[in-house]
């Protein structure tokens, strides 16, 4: 009877070790929020800025806010406008690292490589 158990546990095991990972997935696709978060992570990935804390988007009464944290405890802060294709600015440690538009970003990094 034991034996029987072990895979079963075995299985149960593998089925829920990568939930905590599944819940972190953001959307693909979305409304102008998740449009902003995405294009925040392409620009702190291509800059190469090494993340503790992952920014969490917020909406405000013009558009959206970013806030997240460095590995060396900068503050990363998107500001956008809510209106596409949504205008953004990216800071970490209060240096603009990026302006532009969120809808570019997302078609730069959506193309395929050569």
């Amino acid at each position: 009877m034991r034996r029987a158990f072990i895979p079963i546990i075995a299985v149960a095991a593998a089925l829920t070790a990568g939930c905590s990972q599944v819940a972190a997935l953001t959307p693909v696709g979305g409304g102008a929020i998740t449009t902003v978060r995405n294009a925040t992570y392409d620009v702190l990935f291509d800059q190469q800025v090494t993340i503790l804390v992952a920014p969490v988007c917020e909406p405000t009464d013009s558009g959206f806010t970013c806030t997240g944290e460095t590995i060396d405890g900068q503050p990363i802060v998107t500001t956008a406008v809510a209106t596409k294709p949504f205008e953004m600015t990216i800071s970490v440690g209060g240096t603009v690292i990026f302006e532009g538009n969120a809808q570019a970003v997302l078609d730069e990094n959506v193309r395929e490589a050569p």
